[in-house]
């Protein structure tokens, strides 16, 4: 048994077993792509965007309906690249990093990784990291979703998955992005993002909730959190 099978179980667990599953799964998660990464994203959509590890394609399909025209994908999990096809991008089986290593430089606008990260181990996220910066176009973004290392809850996401690696902080990851080529990072808690319904409320409590705990934070133990998600999103700017 490997991590394959691991996935393969978790995607089963889920119910995502057909398209119409993938089309659920894209639009729940619809709200916080739209808040967060669609303006990360190319302004021309006829630009290529591509996902790293993109399991049955959900993401793939909110582009796709947000009018993005060339989309690509890969993952090394069979049964999810079968769903991954089903939605319309071309989706290879391979490793990320071997798969990153033969596209074209500068040829996407955009390369996305949502939780991706935790499961590299450090060296493989270093060759991610440059062989991302060498396809993309000047200006485009590495956009990632990870475990959130600044959050006192990041144990929350990165102890609840036995292949989970490693996870970075945003001082970590901004160190590391510009050693690779990059030229700027932006960092997003994802926590009111997240919330869908009676945002009219649920959003200046948790705006509240997280100002009176980082003041508590800062008084008793001088750390300056300015990230507390336990998910954070990423962008890194070629």
């Amino acid at each position: 048994m490997s991590h394959l099978d691991y996935y393969k179980f978790q995607a089963e667990a889920r119910g995502v077993r057909t398209l119409g599953d993938v089309h659920r799964c894209s639009e729940e998660k619809a709200h916080v792509y739209d808040r967060i990464v669609r303006a990360w994203l190319p302004v021309d959509v006829k630009r290529p965007v591509g996902e790293l590890a993109c399991g049955h394609g959900s993401f793939l399909h909110w582009l796709k309906l947000r009018g993005y025209k060339e989309l690509r994908g890969v993952d090394s999990s069979s049964e999810q690249i079968h769903l991954a096809r089903q939605v319309g991008a071309s989706v290879d089986e391979d490793d990320v990093n071997t798969w990153l290593g033969r596209q074209p430089g500068g040829h996407f606008g955009a390369l996305v990784g949502i939780d991706l990260v935790e499961h590299l181990p450090k060296d493989a996220f270093m060759e991610l990291l440059r062989a991302a910066c060498k396809t993309l176009l000047p200006g485009g973004s590495l956009i990632l979703r990870l475990p959130n290392g600044e959050s006192p809850f990041v144990g929350m996401n990165l102890f609840n998955d036995i292949t989970h690696v490693w996870t970075y902080t945003p001082n970590c990851l901004d160190s590391l992005a510009r050693m690779h080529g990059f030229s700027r990072t932006e960092f997003q808690d994802e926590g009111a993002a997240a919330i869908r319904d009676s945002r009219w409320l649920k959003v200046p409590l948790a705006n509240i909730s997280s100002a009176v705990l980082r003041t508590l934070v800062r008084f008793s133990t001088r750390e300056r959190i300015q990230h507390l998600s336990p998910n954070l999103w990423a962008r890194l700017v070629k």
